[in-house]
Parts: structure tokens; sequence; C-alpha cells
């Protein structure tokens, strides 16, 4: 018992000073601050020690960890890719980023860690400097399908085999803020999922679904010029053998608990004193009608989405905001259709809003 208790504390102690962290770093939409110096954020905290080095010129060297992947460790991926931030933000250059211990990257984890090296090539003007040939071969095939080689403007390697393999993946896809005609660009986006999977689904949900999601990112994700890179990324991915299609939409903005309005006394007060956690903030956000422009027809994007997963036998719908996982399971059986729901907050931002919406066609 004695054993279990300061098992508890310790565990409260690392989840305190996580926290600590945080609030030190953030700036007022979740992000990290960029006030912080070179000295200060290369320590890490306890999911990235040993993760940080630096050159004898002291640019930044970052070793990704084995594992990359929001649903089973969600805390050690999103501090890995926050370095990534932090370090554009402080202007230090980036040396190298090793890919070499990596065995498993999801293919949104995978979308997300491109955004954030794209970001710094963007903000810093400069290639990413990767030892490719110390890669994973299964990493290294994964990445190249995706198109990472291309988006990032890294060579891809000459002797790199083309086989097929399950799952395929679309290529990233990047647009930004001022992408005016959503429903054309939605259109687009549908035609090549489509292609993907090899025959016509949903197309009227998932082409709302998508165009949803640019507009929400040119409405309501980058609100003021603190911002300095303005887009989107997004992939999917297609598991033949399952018949499961994944798409996955990412942008790096406010986050949708920062944009939420609060609609009464009571969130206010939650508000207020920090008890209203960013996945209760999500779901609110899933109500029709509830969106930061005010207008009765911008909360129904992310109904849209539900639809989608629910006109399926198997459906699921992920939105990460922030410190905050809101998820939707749907299963449809025998005329019977069991909806479940799952909500999780977490110390580490994700630094912006992950979309996932999963079917099995």
């Amino acid at each position: 018992m004695k054993q279990s208790k300061n098992r508890l504390r310790r565990i409260r102690r690392q989840e305190w000073l996580l926290k600590r962290d945080r609030k030190q770093f953030c700036g007022k939409h979740g992000h990290k601050s960029g006030r912080t110096g070179f000295s200060h954020w290369l320590h890490g905290n306890d999911f990235t020690k040993g993760s940080i080095g630096s050159t004898r010129d002291r640019r930044v060297i970052i070793k990704l960890p084995e594992v990359l992947d929001f649903e089973e460790y969600y805390e050690p991926t999103a501090s890995h890719f926050d370095l990534l931030r932090r370090g554009s933000h402080i202007g230090r250059h980036l040396a190298l980023v090793r890919f070499d211990k990596i065995r498993h990257i999801s293919p949104s984890a995978a979308l997300v860690l491109a955004s954030e090296v794209d970001r710094w090539n963007q903000l810093r003007g400069g290639r990413l400097k990767a030892a490719v040939e110390s890669w994973h071969e299964q990493i290294r095939r994964l990445l190249r399908q995706m198109g990472y080689f291309e988006l990032l403007n890294i060579g891809a390697p000459l002797d790199e085999k083309n086989g097929y393999s399950d799952p395929q993946f679309l290529r990233f896809k990047r647009g930004d803020e001022n992408d005016r005609n959503a429903g054309e660009l939605a259109r687009q986006l549908r035609v090549e999922i489509e292609q993907l999977v090899g025959f016509n689904i949903k197309r009227h949900l998932l082409f709302e679904g998508l165009s949803e999601a640019i507009t929400n990112v040119g409405q309501h994700a980058y609100p003021d010029a603190s911002f300095k890179v303005k887009q989107w990324w997004l992939s999917a991915s297609y598991h033949k053998e399952k018949r499961r299609l994944c798409v996955m939409f990412y942008d790096q903005g406010a986050g949708i608990p920062a944009t939420l309005p609060t609609s009464d006394v009571i969130e206010r007060l939650r508000e207020y004193f920090d008890t209203w956690p960013d996945s209760r903030k999500i779901e609110a956000a899933m109500e029709v009608g509830r969106s930061a422009t005010g207008a009765t027809e911008r909360g129904k994007g992310l109904q849209n989405l539900v639809e989608f997963a629910k006109a399926h036998d198997e459906g699921r719908l992920s939105i990460y905001s922030l410190n905050g996982m809101y998820r939707l399971n749907v299963r449809n059986e025998n005329g019977q259709q069991t909806v479940e729901t799952i909500q999780r907050d977490y110390v580490n931002s994700i630094n912006g809003t992950l979309i996932e919406w999963e079917v099995t066609l």
C-alpha cells in the first residue's frame, strides 16, 4: 500500500512539473513561446531527455524516439514534435533530425512531423539534413510513399524499391489560409482519395467534411499575426485487406479550445477557474451552430464528419486540439447503431488541431 501511494505521488509530481513547464513556455494560443533561451529548452522534459543535443556551433540535433504514435504514445510523440516548434521560434538552426531509431510511425504522426519540419524550413530558409541511409527500411518506404522527400526537399534514396505495400498512402497535401475556393480543393482531394481506394465512397459527406476543414483554417485557425505559418496539411491511407480508409487533416492554428466561445455563465466560470478541460471544449464544438464566428451554419462542419463516420459499418472520428482529444466510435450491426465517446486530456499540446476520420468501407 505504501509503495502504491509513493508511486502515485511520483506520478502526480511528474504531472505537476510538466504542467509547470507548459505554462512557462506557453503563449496565449497554447503554443510554446519564442522568448525562452536556447540553453533553457535544450534540456527538454521527462519525455525528451537524451533526445536533444547540439553541435560545437550550438546548432540543434534532435533524436526521434522508436515510436511516434498519438494513440499509444501521445506524450513522447507530442513532446518531440514540440522540440521542432520551439526551435523554429528561437531562431536557432537545426543541424540534424535523427530518424534512425524510429521503428514505427503512424500516418497521423508522419503528417504532423512533416508539417513541423516543413514549417522550420519555411521560417529558417534551409533544407532538413537527415542521414537517410541510416533509416529503418520500413520507415524509409513509408515516408517515400507519402511524398515526404519531395514535400521537404530531401533527396530520395536512389536504391529505394517501390513494391506494393498495405496500407497505401496519399501523398501529403499542403494549403494555406488564403485558399478561397475550398469547394474545388475538396473536390480534387476527394477524387484523389477515391483513386487511392479504387472505387466511389460516400462522396457527399466526405466532400462536405473536407470543404469545412479547409474553410475552418481560413476563418478560425489563425486569428492574428502571431502565427508566422498559416497552412494546413492533409494525407490519407487505405488498408486494402481491412478495407479501412483513414483521412487526416492538420493545422498549426490556435486550436478549437482557444477559439470556442463560452455560451453561458457556468462555462465562463469553468474556464476562469481552469476546470473546463480541452476535451470538453472540443465536445462543445461538436454542437450544431457552435462556432467562433457566431453564425449558425458554421458549427455544422464537424457534424458532416460525424455523419460520414455513422454512414459506414464501422467509423471513428478523432479530434486532437491543443491538450485535449475527443473521439466518436460508431458501429452499425444488425440494424442497430452504437456510439461510444472517449475523452482524454494530456500534459503536452499537439500545437494545433488534428482531425482523423476513419471508416470501414
